[in-house]
């Protein structure tokens, strides 16, 4: 059995490939995929922290940070296995990779971009996002971009370095509290204010996504501009479906045209 292990397959110069090496190399594909499997187990397990079961998105990241580390080790020891002195070939090719280096800086900024978010967590798989005043919900995170699915169904890819550089509105970060959004209405000057205010109460009141139970939350309408020609009203109103939020603006925005249709009151352009 030795002696078959030891015969080469191939020779080129000075490397030889023997079915000792396949096997070795073989076995260390066969051990990552059970320790990453493990590691999948131990940390989906619902007492993984004091407090309970982690967020999916907080186990997602754990998981795919672990699965970079694990298999970047298994594949320098693949190489080794298969008879491949590393040190010798980055000794051998350091001119060759200062240049490589050089043109791959925006893709290593966005790996290190990766493994902040992965290690920290301040975004996760699920998560929703404001981001280039796109709204949208992440649905993959990997190591150089993320995929964002958007309110309007299609999936924007992210390099990561986007989310450490820029300005992100992580929505869901505050989802146990509402958020308010706005909707201004343009009208004739000479209708009376308090018509518009009770037309604009009632059509928020009517929504069952808009908050109005709770003081703090009670819709609100103001009257914050008068010119010559036309008075303008803003409608705030608080809601927990920020991801549709603006179709509940939309929305909104139709219930108010049809209320002022039947009051025979113009709605003038901004």
């Amino acid at each position: 059995m030795h002696y078959f292990l030891e015969q080469p397959f191939f020779s080129i110069g000075k490397y030889t490939l023997t079915p000792a090496m396949l096997a070795a190399a073989l076995m260390v594909w066969v051990v990552t995929t059970v320790l990453l499997r493990a590691v999948r187990r131990i940390i989906n397990r619902k007492n993984q922290n004091p407090q309970g079961k982690l967020e999916i998105g907080r186990r997602t990241s754990i998981y795919l940070l672990a699965k970079y580390v694990i298999w970047t080790v298994s594949f320098v020891l693949i190489l080794e296995v298969m008879g491949f002195q590393i040190s010798v070939l980055l000794a051998g090719s350091a001119a060759l990779l200062v240049g490589f280096g050089l043109g791959v800086q925006p893709i290593f900024r966005d790996i290190v971009s990766g493994v902040f978010l992965l290690f920290e967590g301040a975004i996760e798989v699920g998560d929703v996002l404001e981001l280039d005043g796109k709204l949208g919900k992440v649905r993959e995170i990997n190591l150089r971009t993320s995929e964002i699915l958007t309110n309007d169904g299609l999936t924007m890819i992210v390099p990561n370095h986007k989310f450490i550089t820029e300005n992100v509105l992580n929505w869901t970060h505050i989802s146990a509290q509402p958020s308010a959004f706005r909707i201004q209405v343009k009208t004739p000057y000479n209708v009376e204010e308090d018509l518009i205010l009770a037309l604009l109460h009632r059509v928020a009141e009517a929504a069952p996504e808009v908050l109005s139970e709770e003081d703090a939350y009670q819709p609100q309408v103001l009257l914050i501009d008068l010119q010559d020609q036309f008075a303008l009203y803003e409608l705030r109103f608080w809601t927990l479906n920020k991801f549709e939020a603006e179709k509940l603006q939309s929305d909104l925005r139709g219930a108010i045209r049809r209320e002022l249709r039947a009051a025979n009151i113009p709605m003038l352009n901004e």
